[in-house]
Formats: C-alpha cells, sequence, structure tokens
C-alpha cells in the first residue's frame, strides 16, 4: 500500500501565496484568453466557466471540472457533503468535456493531450467521491445513493451481467490507485475513462456445483463508469475483460482498466506462499487443498487452457504468465484458464490419476451431457513434473506401467478392496479425450538427475504421504519379494518417480502422443557449453528433448525460471491463437513426420538444435 494514494492531477496545479493549491497554466491561460476580471474565489470562477460552457466553449467545461474539484479538495475535511457535490459537479463537467471532443485520427497531439487531461480530472474527481460515499468499502451493483445537499439521485448497476460478473458477486474493494505493484513484472493498464478498482468475489449461491472450484478470496477487476443522461445519474460497474469501453451517442469510448493489480491483491497472501512446501513434505496434509481452481467463473463458450506445476512449486508459479496471456485481448476472450494444485510430493503415478479424475469431475458438473465442443478442445501446459503429469493425460496405460513395476498380476496382490482399487486407478487408465493439444516446458522425460539413491532414499524420510499411498508402495514391493535393500530404496515419492530408471518414464520414453493430439515443447538451458552438456541445471538438456513433437523451442533460462520467462510466454501465446486459428478449420489430421523446430535464445548464443 502506497503511503498516499497515486494521484495524477495534483502535480499540474499551481501553489498561492498561501501553500494552497490554485488552478492549472491550462485554465489560468483560458481565463485569461476569455477576458476574466473577475475575483480568484470559486465560486465566481465557476460562474464565469459555466456561462461560456452554455455557450459551447468547450474548454470552459474544462475549467469548470478543474475549479470544481479544487474547491471539493478545499472543503473535504471541514465539510465532507459539500464535497461530495462539488466532486460529482466535476466528474460531470468533464463528461461533458470528454463525450464531445473524443480524439479522432488527424487531431494534433496537443489536442489529444488535453483531453486525456480532462478525462483524468473526471477519473481522479469519481475516485474521491466513491471514497466519500463508500467508506465501508463494499459494492452493491444495485445501490441507490441521495446526494446529501443538492438531492441528486445516483443508481449503480452492473449493466452486461455474465458469469465473469454480476451484482451478487461484488464485494469488498478497494482502489488501484492505493497500491503499487512489486509481484509481477509487467503492470497491464489500459487509458480511458473511470476508476479502477479491485473487488473481492462473493459466492454465488445460485450455482452451488460450480463454486468448489473458485478461491474463496478471488479478484475481479472492476471500473466504475458515470453516466449523465437526461433523467439520472448512473455509475455503472464493468468487466474490463469483457468490456473495453462504453458507447454515448453512438460513438466508442475506452474505459481506464487495470488488469494486473487484482491478480496482485489475490496473491497478497501468506498462506499461498506455503503451499509448494507443504505439498512436498506434507503430502498427507496438502490432499484437503488438492484440486482444479478457475481465477474466472466457467463459461461455457471458452477454450479451457490447464497449467500444471511442477515439483515444490504451487500455481503461484504461474501467475508471471497468466498476468500476461490475460492482458491479450484475443486469448481472453477465447480462453479460460484452469489451475490444477496438488501435493508434490505424492508419486507422479498417483497425482495423475487424481488430475484425470478432476478432470472427469468438472466434465460432469460443467458439461453433464457431453455435448460442449470447447471443453473437447482443451489445451494443458505443464512445467517440469507436471509436464510430464500432461503428457501422461495423452496416453493409454495397457499394462505396461503394471508389468514394468510387479511381476504379480494384479488381482493376486493381497490387501483388499481398497489396494486393488487404488492399483487399477493409478496404474490402469486411458487418454483423457479432451485434451487437444499439450505444452511441456523443462520436463525430465528421461529422468532427473537429483533423482539419485541418497535423495530418493531422504525424500522417503522426511516426506509424509498418504496413508493409502504408503499402503500401495508396501503391499507391491513386499510381495514382489523385493530384497531388504531394494524395498529401502524402492520408490514411494516423488522424487522416485523423476528417476530415470522408473517404471512411469519407461512408459513414458515407449510413447508418444497420438495423431489427434498436438505436443509442444520448451527447453531452457543455462550450464554447459557443449551440447551434451546443456542442462537447466536441475534437468538435463538430452532428457528435456523430444523428437515426435510438432514444435521445440530452447529459452536460455534455468529451470525455476524458464516458464516465467518471455520467450516462453510469447512461445505459448503463438501457440494457443494457433489453436484458435485451427479450430475453426476441423476436421484436421495431422501428420505426425511433419514436425519442425524453431529455435529461440535470448542472446542467440545457443546453436541451432536438430531433431532427427
Amino acid at each position: 500500500m502506497r503511503e498516499k494514494p497515486s494521484n495524477p492531477i495534483m502535480d499540474r496545479f499551481t501553489m498561492d501565496s498561501d501553500g494552497l493549491r490554485s488552478p492549472s497554466k491550462r485554465t489560468t491561460s483560458w481565463l485569461h484568453q476569455t477576458a476574466y476580471r473577475g475575483e480568484d474565489e470559486f465560486d465566481q470562477l465557476l460562474r464565469h466557466a459555466r456561462t461560456r460552457g452554455s455557450e459551447g466553449d468547450r474548454e470552459a467545461l474544462h475549467t469548470a471540472a478543474e475549479v470544481s474539484y479544487l474547491a471539493a479538495e478545499r472543503s473535504r475535511r471541514r465539510d465532507p457533503q459539500l464535497a461530495a457535490e462539488l466532486f460529482l459537479d466535476a466528474v460531470q463537467f468533464s463528461w461533458l468535456y470528454a463525450v464531445r471532443t473524443l480524439p479522432e485520427e488527424g487531431v494534433t497531439e496537443a489536442a489529444r493531450q488535453r483531453h486525456r487531461e480532462t478525462t483524468e480530472i473526471y477519473n481522479t474527481a469519481l475516485e474521491q467521491l466513491l471514497r466519500l460515499t463508500h467508506s465501508e468499502r463494499t459494492l452493491d451493483g444495485e445501490r441507490r445513493i441521495r446526494m446529501p445537499l443538492s438531492g441528486r439521485r445516483i443508481r449503480f448497476e452492473v449493466p452486461f451481467e455474465s458469469p465473469w460478473m454480476s451484482a451478487v458477486q461484488l464485494g469488498r474493494f478497494e482502489f488501484v490507485s492505493d497500491f503499487e505493484l512489486k509481484n509481477l513484472r509487467k503492470h497491464h493498464r489500459r487509458r480511458g475513462l473511470g476508476v479502477p478498482l479491485m473487488v473481492r468475489r462473493e459466492r454465488d449461491h445460485a450455482v452451488p456445483e460450480l463454486e468448489t472450484y473458485y478461491a474463496p478470496d478471488l479478484t475481479l477487476p472492476v471500473t466504475a463508469v458515470a453516466r449523465f443522461d437526461a433523467s439520472e445519474i448512473r455509475i455503472q460497474l464493468l468487466d474490463p475483460r469483457e468490456t473495453d469501453g462504453i458507447v454515448v451517442e453512438n460513438r466508442f469510448y475506452d474505459i481506464e482498466a487495470d488488469l494486473s493489480a487484482p491478480l496482485a491483491w489475490f496473491l497478497t497472501d501468506r498462506d499461498k506462499g506455503v503451499l509448494d512446501t507443504l505439498g512436498l513434505f506434507r503430502p498427507d496434509k496438502a490432499r484437503r487443498v488438492e484440486g482444479l481452481y478457475m481465477v474466472g467463473p466457467y463459461d461455457p463458450d471458452r477454450i479451457p487452457v490447464l497449467m500444471v506445476h511442477g515439483l515444490w512449486s504451487s500455481p503461484i508459479t504461474w501467475m508471471e504468465m497468466f498476468n500476461d496471456l490475460q492482458a491479450d485481448p484475443e486469448l481472453r476472450e477465447k480462453y479460460q484458464f484452469w489451475f490444477y494444485l496438488y501435493p508434490t510430493g505424492e508419486p507422479l503415478t498417483t497425482s495423475a490419476a487424481n488430475l484425470r479424475e478432476r478432470l472427469k469431475e468438472v466434465r460432469r458438473r460443467c458439461d453433464p451431457f457431453g455435448q460442449n465442443k470447447r471443453l473437447d478442445q482443451m489445451v494443458v501446459v505443464g512445467h517440469s513434473m507436471g509436464g510430464l503429469m500432461s503428457f501422461l493425460l495423452t496416453v493409454n496405460s495397457e499394462d505396461k506401467l503394471w508389468n514394468s513395476l510387479s511381476k504379480i498380476p494384479v488381482n493376486e496382490i493381497k490387501g483388499g478392496e481398497e489396494i486393488q482399487n487404488e492399483i487399477r486407478r493409478v496404474f490402469f487408465f486411458e487418454s483423457d479425450r479432451s485434451v487437444d493439444r499439450i505444452i511441456t516446458i523443462a520436463s525430465p522425460f528421461s529422468g532427473s538427475g537429483f533423482a539419485n539413491r541418497f535423495t530418493q532414499w531422504l525424500s522417503g524420510s522426511i516426506i509424509s504421504l498418504p496413508d493409502v499411498t504408503s499402503k500401495l508402495s508396501e503391499q507391491i514391493f513386499f510381495q514382489n519379494n523385493q530384497s531388504l535393500w531394494d524395498r529401502m530404496f524402492a520408490p514411494r515419492t516423488s522424487l522416485d518417480s523423476l528417476s530415470r530408471n522408473s517404471a512411469v518414464l519407461s512408459l513414458v520414453g515407449q510413447s508418444s502422443t497420438p495423431p489427434e493430439v498436438t505436443h509442444h515443447n520448451i527447453v531452457g538451458v543455462c550450464t554447459g557449453r557443449k551440447q551434451k552438456d546443456w542442462s537447466d541445471g536441475v534437468v538435463k538438456y538430452q532428457s528435456a528433448r523430444r523428437t515426435d513433437v510438432e514444435s521445440e523451442i530452447v529459452v536460455e533460462a534455468c529451470h525455476s525460471s524458464v516458464h516465467r520467462h518471455q520467450e516462453t510466454i510469447q512461445e505459448v501465446t503463438r501457440i494457443l491463437k494457433e489453436h484458435l486459428r485451427l479450430m475453426n478449420h476441423r476436421p484436421m489430421v495431422r501428420n505426425q513426420n511433419d514436425t519442425h523446430v524453431r529455435q529461440a535464445s535470448a542472446s542467440g548464443s545457443l546453436p541451432p538444435v536438430t531433431i532427427p
């Protein structure tokens, strides 16, 4: 939070001999041009500006707005009711100026600058009015207020309700200008009319079956715009993700928007910062928060993009990429972004099984009759171990996974019905037909050197698994008559799964995505002079690359940052836009032999990659 809210107009005012702010040079110049001979009292200045404004002088409207704003600021402490009236006057005068002098092509840059200056008075005065009338900082999309002195009535409304924002979803809010953005690399804003707000979303009890997918403190970007019609004053609460502007008398006006600040506010939560460590070391406890999460209400007209994080991580790791993707109007209009949170200490096969179940569950709730084609066009993006999980969504295990793990048929494994059901759930699965495209980033397809005997033994000692997961491993390896030494290093945790000799990576190595699924791969490199020594610090280049993909690029970045790198985000953006184009030309059959590789690196120092 800033010490003082950001105010874009205060510095343009001059200071008088008493240290008080007075009209700007622009207003002073206009007063001189119009031969004003009165005193410097605000009431006389306003009278002069209003008279000229009624005669069609547009610059007079700017002067009236500016003087009203200054008068409101001076009276704010001693008479807040009067200040509210004056702020509303400033909003109205600047509104009249803004909608009458919209800059168009061919207008000079100076004229555009004057228009922006008046728009900023409109935005700032409206914000101050909201501060005075909403001291409790809660929004009501159906509220009506009466101005204390003039009796003017203001109606609040959500004119374009959607699944992403409705009147019932509006809760506590904060002004974007009160905060400074620090936890995201880019700040995506748009200039125009209105006041950007960050609003905590209230649960919509009309759709309880979907509310489980929305975080309780989900934050909405909202822009408040005041409109002045002949008979009423309306403050419209707009969703800048859904609406780029407003139409007044058949002309379009952009609205002010801030898409990054609400996301940053949502991320400013200490509890979210421990999810990665909790998920790795205490998956038995983290199971309660495991699940699929949406950052916006489900929309049947948007294609899902599912993001799956890696080891010792959480969905927070995707927020840099999501911040940039949602700022792209085309992607924002066509896609909805989902995130999978899971305990990363559990074996890869268990986590993949849980993900498959969550996707089936969301399909039952959102599309019980299986008629929504958008849900069959899903794109899955996975980083590190999440990339392996994304890949496994496209694979039919048959009996390969089980046979590489056990010599005993499933029905001969003892342990009761619970163990039998868990074996079938984890080790026998079919590809998810809703997945149309996957993007894997820095994924150890051939394992990681960090998953060695010592780390496997250590992880087995300090990671607390759920009971059913522990029992499953014990029963399998005990009944296969393995030696005490082998049982000590038997695969139990996620680190065991990432060993190059693990059963699940053996399945990955034997499999390719089916022809109807497109696979893109991104490899990180930050160490090694020769190609055979390239690595991202965790996964070697030879382990992260694939020869059976539609496209592959190399990004010069280390493992923990490659999915946040600008080139990676640009590549994901390209792929998502390509996906949109291809969805308009179905049916389409891809030739698996027609693959290509594109090389990308920040410095251009990496040599070309050749895929045989």
